[in-house]
């Protein structure tokens, strides 16, 4: 997922992918478009690929408009994969057109199921993984057309999502693809030396072509051949030298847990602002949220589900007896443990799921809402 700077909202999400062939991810949304009876087959056999997914027949296309139905699914798919002609697809999406960092990957697919084509957001959406995934499925051969995929690269947006990073400034892939595209050099700065070698690992797995454009160091420093520089850093406000800020894209790492205690019928907003609170008071950006974790006898509880949902992140559900083998860091709350059986839950929940023994933040409450933060060392 790619989220924009400020706020947690989601924007489109790529799926991930297992050997089965079946999308493990809760929050990808795949429409698929047959606009022609002979296209329904293909579409049907498309629509085992995936775990939530909604197949149109060609006579539902028909009776809404096709156009109708685009529209509703451009708000609500994270992928949309017609089966058509390229022509009436390009027709059916213009008007909806908006950005990269918003559009739900579209692909394509000839009815005979030749060619699957990635049409939009091929990189931030996962249109060119998608591509790939169902061509090899259905034997079609994938259309990949961006720039560079085509030849033999590695784009910024492959990194981001491979070591869980969120771009904050969108406008920047631009500069920095570009210089990728004209042999760089392209400064890749991160303090986590593990992060570090890995991207460079990364890189240098496209060939020797690609592993010479990049520098990795853990240290910026400013050097007018640079074309660009990516940042790697969890703090809200980070200091980029003068000469850089022009050609410097801000990544943040995905890595603070959320332990989340609440009472029944919170709202999302509530639970959101409490978050944003937390993080902010710890100096780090609100789009390094990796996750939730909280009581399991909160499975049901909509608030949470909400901004789960909506910020495009994943939460993890402990027992009390679970919580209980922690020791939490404040004291602990006979109300709580009266209510659910643990002697806490915000806290002991952050520390279990970041694995970790240390809070960065111990538990801040709101009305109806407490928070506690923890780190997340990265592995690989």
């Amino acid at each position: 997922m790619t989220v924009i700077a400020g706020e947690l909202v989601v924007v489109k999400k790529s799926g991930l992918e297992k050997e089965s062939g079946v999308y493990d991810d809760s929050h990808h949304r795949v429409t698929i478009l047959p606009v022609t009876e002979s296209g329904e087959e293909l579409g049907g056999r498309m629509a085992g690929l995936f775990s939530e997914v909604e197949l149109f027949s060609p006579k539902e296309l028909k009776a809404r408009g096709l156009k109708s139905v685009v529209k509703e699914a451009w708000s609500e798919s994270d992928s949309i994969i017609f089966v058509c002609a390229s022509g009436i697809a390009v027709r059916s999406i213009a008007p909806l057109l908006k950005s990269k960092a918003t559009d739900p990957a579209v692909l394509v697919a000839d009815e005979t199921g030749n060619f699957v084509i990635s049409l939009v957001s091929g990189h931030l959406g996962g249109a060119n993984k998608l591509t790939r995934r169902v061509s090899s499925a259905i034997g079609a051969t994938p259309v990949i057309t961006t720039a560079t995929d085509s030849r033999g690269l590695p784009c910024i947006e492959d990194i981001t999502e491979r070591f869980g990073l969120v771009i904050e400034n969108i406008k920047k892939i631009k500069v920095v693809n570009s210089a990728i595209l004209d042999g760089g050099p392209v400064v890749v700065v991160d303090t986590d030396a593990v992060r570090r070698d890995g991207m460079e690992k990364f890189v240098a797995s496209y060939g020797k072509s690609a592993g010479s454009i990049f520098t990795f160091t853990g240290k910026s420093v400013p050097r007018d051949v640079v074309r660009a520089y990516v940042v790697v850093t969890p703090e809200a406000d980070p200091v980029v030298l003068h000469p850089l800020k022009r050609n410097t894209m801000l990544l943040r790492p995905k890595e603070y847990v959320a332990g989340v205690g609440c009472r029944r019928g919170v709202s999302a907003e509530e639970v959101g602002r409490v978050i944003r609170k937390a993080l902010k008071g710890v100096g780090v950006s609100p789009l390094t949220l990796k996750g939730l974790a909280t009581i399991d006898i909160k499975r049901d509880e909509a608030g949470l589900l909400e901004f789960v949902r909506n910020a495009g992140v994943d939460i993890e559900f402990f027992t009390a007896e679970e919580l209980n083998g922690v020791e939490a860091v404040s004291v602990s709350s006979s109300v709580v443990y009266a209510q659910t059986g643990a002697k806490a839950v915000a806290e002991p929940a952050a520390l279990i799921s970041a694995k970790t023994d240390r809070l960065c933040q111990e538990k801040i409450k709101s009305k109806r809402v407490t928070v506690a933060l923890a780190k997340a060392r990265f592995m690989l």
